[in-house]
């Protein structure tokens, strides 16, 4: 499932594409498929620990989502699953990552360049507010 929708030829991976691949991974995993060569190299693409724990997070979602989706049904077709948590194009139907991670498939904004313009009232300290 996950070779015929992602295919393994890849050498570089954005952020995004390694979380929807990490999700997959663990959808696959939770349908018995698992591929952990497939997801050591997903995570060696990302050298730093923040990347890794979002790759690793999207991981176990895809893998509980699963579990959950096969113990749901009466009798669980490992392709039924599969398709009812990633679309055709490989994409996950819901968000690979928990609402409790808001923005964290982005960039940081510690990347982001300074303001434009004078500083808010918010942005002074109070004693410089009086």
């Amino acid at each position: 499932m996950y070779d015929r929708t992602f295919g393994t030829e890849w050498d570089d991976l954005s952020r995004e594409e390694a979380v929807e691949r990490a999700f997959a991974l663990g959808v696959a995993a939770g349908v018995d498929s698992p591929r952990p060569e497939e997801l050591e190299r997903v995570l060696e693409a990302f050298p730093g620990g923040y990347d890794q724990s979002i790759v690793e997070l999207a991981y176990d979602e895809g893998r509980t989502k699963a579990l959950e989706a096969a113990a749901e049904r009466d009798d669980p077709d490992d392709e039924a699953v599969w398709r009812s948590l990633v679309d055709g194009a490989g994409e996950p139907r819901e968000s690979p990552v928990p609402a409790a991670l808001p923005g964290a498939i982005r960039e940081l904004t510690l990347t982001d360049g300074p303001r434009e313009g004078p500083p808010s009232s918010l942005d002074l300290p109070s004693m410089l507010r009086k």
